[in-house]
């Protein structure tokens, strides 16, 4: 049905809320910013590095920031859980001819970092700071179909926020919720590989 899967990251393969919330007061500290309280911290969760120099790093460029994360963020990864499941998926949709890419508005270098970790090997990898803009907008997406050779409405995007939902309706490719209502919606990871196999 599908050649190929485009999976985001926090919430979908891990769950590294903790380790990004423990990176963001890191650096916040070390800049001298005001620490970023859990509320303040969930409302922006996903939304990229941009919204976050707007909102806690207002005196800082985009570039800086993400040179801080690239050294704050990798002292965290003990704090990142990976879903059990995420390597078996991957192997499998690589049996079946399907590919496989990260769409995430992570930047590509900590994304990577994460991945090797958890032994996850993907074909692809797109992060927020590779493209003009990130989700909820097409461009991360659709940079990785293009990387994959794949056509957009032959793609599926995993993903459990609305700003994947929105970036894959965008680009016009097909959405699966992990726990987030929408048309498909599935309750576990690997519950991917048969909706793939769909006829």
């Amino acid at each position: 049905m599908w050649r190929a899967v485009l999976f985001d990251l926090d919430g979908v393969l891990v769950d590294s809320y903790e380790a990004w919330f423990r990176t963001t007061n890191a650096i916040a500290a070390d800049l001298g910013y005001p620490a970023v309280s859990r509320e303040a911290f969930a409302q922006g969760w996903g939304q990229g590095i941009e919204a976050d120099v707007r909102r806690f790093y207002w005196n800082h460029t985009i570039p800086e920031i993400e040179r801080c994360l690239e050294e704050a963020y990798p002292q965290q990864l003990g704090h990142v859980k990976f879903d059990p499941r995420a390597a078996g998926l991957v192997d499998a949709l690589r049996n079946r001819q399907v590919r496989t890419a990260l769409v995430t508005n992570t930047p590509r270098p900590l994304a990577k970092a994460i991945l090797e970790r958890g032994g996850l090997r993907l074909d692809v990898v797109v992060g927020g700071t590779d493209v003009p803009r990130p989700k909820p907008q097409p461009d991360i997406p659709l940079r990785a179909c293009e990387l994959l050779g794949v056509e957009p409405d032959l793609a599926l995007l995993v993903g459990d926020t609305a700003f994947d939902r929105d970036a894959a309706l965008a680009a016009g490719i097909a959405f699966a919720g992990l726990r987030f209502d929408c048309q498909r919606r599935l309750e576990q990871l690997d519950e991917v590989v048969s909706l793939v196999c769909e006829p």
